[in-house]
């Protein structure tokens, strides 16, 4: 983290932000404050290189033998904050998947909930990739429900992955994994998802016997905006949920090589000007740089997707039902990049959920949830927002395969 500054500075970067520049300006912008050096110091101009991007081209470049190579596929898989809690024990016909308690959002996840998805994320990849290298892959899950109270520290087992001999395919699912990035920039609010594509995101979603719901007309979705604002809201003035989520943020380049982990300024889905400003200038108070997220969510994610989603299990705190949302959100992304259509976890009106559950709230959230739903017997795990973009869409640090070994 870069050293405190006063706050007449951090207002004027706030400021700066807010307004966006020209392209003439933000350059002048960097030759006052002597920013060409620190735009150097921090890999400005030539980002998404070293150690913590390799496994996005290691995995075919430099493929492991074996179950491990299933391993650098499960790595790149979605995860919760980009917090990567997965560890894994490698034999000749299984690998376990073991979730990382110390890889936790805290206050952002008490229950673990999201960390289950990104597990069931990863687990997907290794379904996908088996094939490919001649292996059935049969998924055994741990039954449970998620406790009040989880450990920090240590390892539990979530599933078995079973191995066994077969004849390899092809997949286009698997040839989409190095290409399946979170999009967090603005998409083509006019340019609508075909119907024909929507039908196939809930048709993956019904295989795993769960359920979607697409939020694309006027008022289904002004519900949908209206709840997703007051959670972001909820969130930006809990301080202990901003200190978990901000834990996680990496913002030099040196951080994003020794952590390989967590959200960056490059992946923020900030215009090619702005993120070179925000890097220059110190950074602002976990306070303010939520607050940029608040606004981001409104003037940017909501205001310009065409259609946003609700994915649902009959259990929220179920274990084997949230692995079941992690494999389909997997495969659904998986599926929409093959398709060039981008998308976005927006899973604030269920964090606002658990946490007032986790405080003995007024379960005010999850009603909202279930009306949207429109259906008892379903419960919200999972939001997102889709669309097509101009551009690709830049990857997130991973650790090794190595890294991720029990």
């Amino acid at each position: 983290m870069k050293t405190p500054i006063n706050s007449s500075v951090a207002t004027s970067r706030r400021n700066f932000l807010k307004r966006g520049a020209q392209t003439i300006g933000g350059i002048a912008i960097v030759a006052m404050a002597g920013g060409v050096w620190q735009a150097a110091d921090e890999d400005i101009f030539s980002p998404f290189d070293g150690p913590a991007y390799d496994p996005w081209t290691t995995w075919k470049t430099e493929p492991l033998a074996g179950p491990m190579a299933l391993i650098q596929s499960a790595i790149l898989a979605s995860n919760p904050h980009n917090t990567q809690p997965w560890r894994f024990s490698v034999k000749s016909d299984r690998i376990d998947v073991f979730a990382d308690r110390s890889r936790h959002l805290g206050a952002f996840d008490p229950f673990r909930r999201e960390m289950q998805i990104g597990l069931g994320c990863a687990i997907e990849n290794i379904v996908v990739s088996a094939s490919v290298h001649g292996m059935n892959a049969l998924v055994e899950a741990q039954p449970g429900r998620f406790p009040d109270k989880a450990e920090t520290s240590g390892f539990d087992l979530i599933a078995t992955v079973h191995l066994s001999p077969r004849e390899k395919r092809t997949s286009e699912l698997f040839d989409a994994i190095p290409l399946r990035h979170t999009d967090r920039s603005p998409y083509q609010r006019t340019k609508a998802i075909p119907g024909h594509l929507i039908q196939k995101l809930a048709d993956i979603a019904s295989e795993d016997g769960l359920r979607l719901d697409i939020f694309d007309n006027q008022k289904t979705r002004l519900k949908f905006d209206t709840l997703m604002m007051d959670a972001t809201t909820a969130i930006v003035a809990d301080h202990e949920m901003v200190m978990a989520s901000h834990g996680w943020f990496r913002t030099t380049d040196a951080a994003i090589q020794t952590h390989r982990d967590g959200p960056n300024l490059d992946t923020a889905g900030l215009s090619p000007m702005m993120t070179i400003a925000a890097k220059i200038f110190p950074d602002p108070s976990p306070e303010a740089g939520h607050k940029m997220w608040l606004d981001a969510t409104r003037d940017s994610h909501l205001a310009t997707a065409p259609a946003t989603a609700l994915l649902s299990v009959r259990d929220r705190y179920g274990r084997i039902d949230n692995l079941s949302a992690g494999r389909a959100w997997q495969s659904m992304h998986l599926f929409a990049t093959t398709k060039n259509l981008s998308m976005h976890p927006m899973n604030q009106p269920i964090e606002w959920a658990d946490r007032q559950l986790q405080l003995g709230q007024k379960p005010i959230a999850d009603q909202r949830l279930t009306a949207l739903v429109g259906e008892t017997g379903w419960q919200p795990t999972f939001a997102f927002r889709m669309g097509y973009k101009d551009g690709p869409t830049p990857p997130s640090p991973r650790r090794p395969a190595s890294d991720c070994l029990v």
